[in-house]
């Protein structure tokens, strides 16, 4: 038996709302969530910087899309 890791990306939904819970990963091998946004920036994924600072937010295609 052996194990790997899948890094995943979960929506962090639009600016002051709620996370919509979609998630998104590679059907490759990567070992970075860098890596792993650049791949899904060209299906839609966005990410943005917190107003306040703090960690990565990233966003879906479909809340990407929503107005902000």
């Amino acid at each position: 038996m052996s194990a790997d890791t899948y890094l995943v990306i979960v929506c962090d939904g639009p600016p002051r709302g709620a996370p919509c819970g979609a998630e998104t990963h590679s059907p490759t091998r990567v070992t970075t969530h860098a890596e792993l946004r650049s791949l899904r920036r060209t299906d839609g994924w966005r990410t943005r910087r917190h107003p306040e600072g703090g960690p990565l937010l990233d966003l879906c295609p479909d809340c990407a899309r929503s107005p902000r």
